[in-house]
């Protein structure tokens, strides 16, 4: 038992001693416990090395903040707020406009233009400092000063100061351009009215400057199609604005292309015609409007006094373009669907459809046209006497013949009643006005139109007196030269009125579909009673004798048409409208359905339909 303890106690003993040399230094045990404790050695030496090399990286960290942030703080922070980034827009292509036959109304030209990035010229006074801008930018190129600080005002970023510049006009600016970091030279496409004012209400006008956007007839309404989409370029710049290099750069994509249902050849010669008559102070202005009878599609569509549209689009400071809006001629004003007047005889085309079809009358009635009616006794003193145009009267007159010499005692008759017969009165009048377009904007596919007018006895005390000038045009009734010749296309067409329009196609987009607005008003007897009285009217024994010979010079072309005059309130000058189509006949189909109205212009056979000869002249050639 002795022994076995001893022995333990040997055993606890020799472990005690294994433990103490173990962890000794100086004198191991063996081989392999010395490998290990050279080991431990090792690692504990890489520790201290790579603490000492670690809060030595972070001295030197914590030194350079310091330095950066406590030292050089403000410098530094200065500096940051002037590096940045630059974006510049690139302008796209806005879509070429063509007309019927492709020929090219509206396209795009490359030019320079100078820009002011007015954040960029920012110190201590904005103004003072893009003004010292400005001014040394003008001695390179002709700036507009006040219409560029107007716009700084309005706080506008980025502001266009010159634009269709040349290279030779660029050149001297862009030597020197590193010297305006705010300034930018772009090439933009400008846009290009190739015929000028011919086209100015149908075509429009875009905006100068930095937005090219549509400000007025198909670039406006179209502007979406044709705009195209931007691209754009992002600079890296300097504390001083400067451009360093390109970071990220979009190209643009061009607008789409439009082509038009406009003849350019007839648009030019209605210009060049309007454009005399007024000039030579026999109408104060004017319009002409034509259609396609089969679609509604414009044919042309003028107004005149015009303005060119080039000057707006290039770039005219503010006093120039005040000058233009307040033109006491307003060229601006788009006399073809935004101007209302009373239509004279032309509205007898929707008497007679009213008249036969509400059975006041029928082609076989007839009166006796003496030159005038009198409504009351002759012997009360509050009688009224309402005169045909012809002194004298034009004796037994039918339907037919009423349309032909456009007797205002036929129509007088129908409208308010006379003697026998009934008339339609100022509610059927009204009614049948409406149903024909006139009250109502037409739909065209450009802003600016206006609905007109049609009277109506419940808004205001009525008397007959009111219902017989109603019946021929005058009075209240009011109406545009577009909705006028909207008419006239249903009596050309076989009864269809068709929404205008001057779109046929978008780009690579299916053509336009025309759309039917009203059909089959009148009975197809009717029909064909008013449309004979119509072509009667451009023949030997009617109004339009400008138009008499015209089957005899285009043999198998037959016309049919109104003229129209229309009093004012000066008794010395009245309006003067000419609507017709042609062809008439059955055998070939009707092409075209124009209108001529004159402001002031005086009488529709005298100088309406003149204008409309020529047209007619040239469209059937």
């Amino acid at each position: 038992m002795l022994n076995q303890i001893l022995s333990k106690k040997k055993k606890k003993r020799k472990n005690v001693g294994d433990v103490f040399f173990m962890v000794g230094t100086d004198t191991p045990i063996s081989s392999k416990n010395n490998e290990f404790v050279l080991d431990e050695d090792k690692k504990k030496w890489r520790i201290v090395i790579f603490s000492i090399l670690i809060m030595f990286t972070a001295f030197i960290l914590l030194s350079k903040s310091f330095v950066l942030q406590i030292v050089k703080g403000r410098e530094n922070f200065k500096l940051a707020q002037g590096n940045s980034v630059k974006l510049l827009s690139i302008q796209a292509e806005r879509g070429v406009i063509y007309d019927r036959n492709n020929a090219i109304l509206v396209r795009n030209k490359p030019t320079f233009s100078l820009e002011l990035n007015v954040e960029l010229c920012r110190n201590s006074s904005l103004i003072t400092a893009c003004t010292e801008v400005i001014d040394k930018a003008s001695s390179f190129i002709k700036i507009d000063r006040d219409t560029v600080l107007y716009e700084i005002n309005s706080g506008i970023s980025n502001i266009v100061l010159a634009t269709n510049l040349t290279k030779s006009e660029i050149l001297p600016l862009e030597a020197n351009i590193s010297n305006f970091p705010s300034l930018s030279i772009l090439i933009t496409p400008l846009r290009d009215y190739v015929y000028g004012p011919v086209l100015a209400h149908l075509v429009g006008y875009v905006s100068s400057g930095h937005e090219i956007i549509g400000k007025m007839g198909i670039e406006k309404s179209y502007d979406k199609y044709i705009s195209g989409i931007k691209g754009s370029k992002v600079f890296q710049t300097d504390s001083t604005g400067r451009s360093l290099f390109v970071l990220h750069q979009t190209s643009p994509a061009s607008g789409q292309s439009i082509k038009l249902f406009l003849d350019l050849e007839l648009q030019k010669k209605s210009y060049e015609l309007l454009k005399k008559i007024v000039d030579s102070g026999k109408a104060k202005g004017g319009s002409i409007v034509a259609q396609d009878p089969s679609t509604g599609g414009i044919l042309t569509l003028v107004s005149y006094p015009s303005f060119d549209p080039n000057t707006l689009s290039e770039g005219i400071s503010i006093k120039e373009f005040e000058k233009l809006r307040n033109d006491t001629r307003f060229p601006f004003f788009n006399r073809a669907i935004s101007a209302t007047y009373p239509p004279g005889s032309v509205f007898k085309l929707v008497m007679a459809s009213g008249a036969l079809t509400e059975s006041v009358v029928s082609e076989y009635t007839t009166i006796n046209d003496i030159g005038y009616i009198q409504v009351g006794l002759p012997a009360q003193a509050g009688k009224s006497t309402f005169r045909n145009w012809k002194q004298g009267g034009h004796g037994i007159v039918d339907m037919k013949k009423a349309l032909q010499v456009s007797n205002d005692t036929y129509f007088y008759t129908v409208g308010g009643g006379y003697g026998d017969i009934r008339g339609l009165g100022i509610q059927k009048i009204a009614e049948w006005a409406k149903k024909f377009g006139y009250g109502k904007s037409t739909g065209i596919d450009i802003e600016g139109e206006v609905a007109g007018f049609v009277p109506d006895a419940k808004e205001r005390k009525w008397y007959l007196g009111d219902t017989y000038i109603t019946s021929i045009g005058q009075g209240d009734v009011l109406s545009t030269a577009l909705q006028v010749n909207n008419i006239t296309t249903y009596f050309a067409n076989g009864g269809y009125i068709f929404k205008p329009r001057i779109v046929d196609q978008i780009g690579e987009m299916p053509k336009y579909n025309p759309q039917v607005v009203a059909k089959n008003l009148i009975s197809e007897k009717d029909y064909e009673l008013i449309r004979s009285g119509l072509n009667s009217a451009v023949e030997i024994g009617g109004t339009a004798y400008p138009l008499f010979d015209f089957s005899q010079k285009h043999p198998g072309i037959k016309l049919a048409g109104k003229t129209g005059t229309a009093e004012t309130s000066n008794k010395d000058k009245t309006h003067a409208w000419f609507t017709v189509f042609g062809s008439y006949d059955a055998e070939n189909k009707a092409s075209i359905a124009l209108t001529v109205f004159l402001e002031d212009g005086g009488s529709g056979a005298d100088n309406a339909a003149p204008i409309a000869r020529q047209l007619l002249d040239l469209w059937f050639k």
